[in-house]
């Protein structure tokens, strides 16, 4: 409840629109179904429950990479990164197209800009992927996915089982629970930009021209299709709570974005964090 408070109290004024508020509570109301089924203790949700529960812990006392699909990454050498576990967001699979990159595991649990509008995609991934639990119907049942479950609150989840992940407004809030929840001592982020352009409100639904430069590659969207406005201030928020999480269990984690906006966490330069290898 006091995360929820802080929260609106960091909001513009003129963002907590009729029309939002209206569509908060029907996501709360549709979500009511979701709910029982995660907390069911058998079938697909304890199946789902046992896959997830083997990543607790799993990589303890080691190092990840979260990469968000920022323009910047345009500037990262990915050779470098061949050899680290990595996390990826969204259409991060696009990579692979630009430079062969693949990463350790992939997440997404955006419905409408993502998800709906690029099921097939996401259906075809190989590797691990960590997907949005109540859009579990958009997927086939396969051995390399494993469905996570969301709450509107942004507080940070340390324990996705026990608890929903918390919802930051970004995909990039959920990467970083999970980094927490596997066990990772040191936790870098790249690829967060944290500057759309356009001069549109938070939340607001635009019909893409397929020529905005918000990505780390041109047509991420194509033409009519869906992408909304970014909250940075709620977004910011949850990232803070992120960081005391980190800070308060002795770990570490840094943004290595290069040129980002973001300033919430401490800044590094990352090809810094490779100079001993080279």
């Amino acid at each position: 409840m006091i995360t929820v408070l802080e929260r609106i109290k960091r909001m513009d004024k003129s963002e907590i629109t009729v029309s939002r508020v209206f569509n908060a509570i029907i996501r709360r109301i549709a979500n009511l179904p979701h709910k029982i089924m995660w907390a069911i203790p058998w079938g697909f949700a304890a199946t789902n429950k046992r896959k997830l529960a083997e990543f607790r812990d799993l990589h303890k006392e080691k190092r990840c990479f979260v990469i968000a699909n920022g323009p910047s990454l345009k500037k990262i050498d990915f050779e470098l990164l061949k050899d680290e576990i990595t996390i990826g967001m969204n259409r991060i699979y696009l990579l692979e197209e630009v430079n062969g990159f693949k990463p350790t595991y992939k997440v997404c649990i955006d419905r409408k800009s993502q998800i709906l509008q690029f099921a097939d995609e996401y259906n075809n991934q190989t590797g691990t992927c960590f997907y949005e639990w109540d859009l579990k119907h958009k997927f086939e049942k396969k051995d390399n996915f494993i469905f996570i479950k969301s709450k509107f609150s942004t507080k940070f989840t340390k324990d996705p089982i026990a608890e929903p992940f918390g919802s930051g407004q970004s995909v990039a809030y959920t990467c970083m629970q999970l980094a927490f929840y596997m066990g990772f001592t040191e936790v870098y982020l790249i690829g967060k930009d944290h500057s759309y352009n356009t001069s549109q409100k938070a939340g607001v639904g635009i019909k893409s021209t397929g020529e905005e430069d918000n990505h780390f590659i041109k047509g991420y969207y194509k033409k009519g299709q869906n992408w909304d406005v970014p909250d940075y201030k709620t977004e910011e928020f949850a990232y803070s709570l992120c960081r005391n999480a980190f800070e308060e269990s002795g770990r570490i984690f840094r943004d290595a974005t290069e040129g980002g906006k973001l300033e919430v966490f401490d800044k590094i330069s990352f090809n810094s964090l490779f100079k001993k290898s080279q």
